[in-house]
């Protein structure tokens, strides 16, 4: 998403752009050779993800390799808060901090001489060869943020995981007001809210629609039901002019009500996911989430009754969790009525509160990587090993109840039947370790 944004700034520019999700369109390091090699680019970047970050930032002597003279940056959550992480490779030149778009659009347009001027960005100091941290960036204002440029990129592989049908991303908010101590939402997006206009969101769907023929899309957002009154005024706008689309969407519980959710549904909703995280208030208190178990059970249940399909996502292993508090955690996903239940384990990601925590109180394990699918911390009474079993336990039990398998199974259309065995055989020998 963040690279087909920066393309739309770049092509307005005038630039030669190349777009490749090479993990989507399965681009080995072979074949991107060739590519860059071809291509001769003057500048490459990229993102990067904690769970892969070596393996991000290795990239970047493989395109000093085949492109000498190209200037590389990288961006993302991990190294915006630890920029000196990435700039330790000596083949990373630039590391463009929260959101990228206008900061690589400034390398682009003066190149490497005159990057002291450029806000958002750190580098290393030509002489020295220490890291240099310019100003942070003032966030783009919602007018300004630009539509993705998904022109450049092959859109092909983008399916949906149960129906197969291709889709793509909406993202119409930016920002989070919130305060999870879990999250970094505020680091790439910062707190406040950014509201793209409705009408310019809307037109970005019916372009999607006309140009590659998408009818199911994907509202991403930290946050995107924080405002009701935009919530409405958008799902209004889709009913208004009688687009014919399938989209599902992330939510807090203590955002919705009954009318915006009917709204939704007239407008195309089918899915939402809520952030339900854990299922014992004391726990929920000590994560910043500020809602409760009583409002989980709420918005679930009204969605439900709605007639939209319900996910619900669950994060075990936050402070303060024990045995017993992740037996609550499944006692309200087994007993609210989910259509997908996801079980993550909590991940103390640089630039949170949680991972400034698990510092100070020696929670890390150091031979674990900062991933959700695998317990990075040992809990006082509850070490790293239980959270993880007690995951798999989580599957096999919502899991194996025959009325969650037909939900699942009532989902899933013919031309989504391979990929979805395919990832049954995989879960099925993950979740009996």
């Amino acid at each position: 998403m963040s690279l087909a944004t920066t393309a739309s700034l770049l092509e307005r520019d005038g630039h030669t752009l190349r777009v490749i999700d090479c993990p989507a369109v399965g681009l080995d390091r072979a074949r991107l050779e060739v590519l860059t090699k071809g291509f001769q680019p003057d500048f490459v970047f990229w993102t990067t993800a904690t769970p892969t970050l070596n393996d991000d930032l290795n990239l970047a002597g493989f395109i000093k390799k085949n492109v000498p003279d190209a200037v590389t940056g990288v961006f993302g959550t991990h190294v915006t808060a630890l920029p000196e992480v990435a700039l330790t490779n000596p083949s990373i030149d630039a590391v463009i901090r929260r959101e990228p778009e206008q900061t690589i659009r400034e390398i682009c347009l003066h190149g490497p001489g005159d990057w002291e001027r450029i806000d958002g960005l750190s580098f290393k100091d030509r002489e020295t060869g220490r890291p240099r941290h310019n100003l942070d960036r003032g966030l783009l204002r919602p007018d300004d943020i630009p539509s993705p440029a998904w022109h450049y990129l092959d859109i092909t592989p983008y399916r949906l995981p149960l129906k197969g049908r291709p889709f793509l991303i909406v993202a119409p908010v930016r920002g989070c007001p919130y305060t999870c101590n879990f999250c970094t939402a505020p680091l790439y997006y910062g707190k406040r809210l950014r509201k793209r206009p409705v009408q310019e969101v809307v037109d970005e769907i019916e372009n999607g629609m006309d140009k590659f023929g998408v009818k199911d899309f994907f509202v991403w957002a930290d946050t995107f039901t924080a405002d009701r009154g935009y919530v409405k005024e958008f799902s209004m706008e889709i009913a208004a002019r009688e687009l014919k689309i399938s989209w599902t969407c992330n939510s807090r519980v203590d955002t919705v009500d009954r009318e915006m959710l009917s709204l939704m549904k007239e407008a195309g909703l089918w899915m939402i996911s809520f952030g339900l995280e854990s299922g014992n208030d004391e726990v929920l208190e000590q994560t910043g989430k500020k809602i409760t178990v009583e409002q989980s059970k709420d918005a679930v249940s009204m969605a439900h009754e709605l007639g939209i399909k319900t996910s619900g996502h669950f994060v075990l292993g936050l402070p303060g969790e024990t045995v017993a508090s992740m037996r609550d955690t499944l006692r309200v996903a087994l007993g609210l009525p989910l259509d997908i239940a996801q079980f993550y384990a909590a991940a103390p990601f640089p630039g949170t509160r949680l991972y400034d925590l698990a510092l100070k109180k020696g929670w890390l394990q150091t031979d674990s990587p900062l991933a959700q699918d695998r317990a990075a911390m040992n809990l006082p009474g509850l070490p790293g090993q239980g959270v993880d079993a007690f995951r798999r336990y989580a599957y096999r039990r919502f899991y194996g109840r025959p009325k969650a398998a037909w939900n699942i199974i009532s989902m899933v259309e013919p031309r989504a039947v391979g990929h979805v065995l395919r990832s049954l055989g995989a879960f099925l020998g993950w979740a009996r370790e």
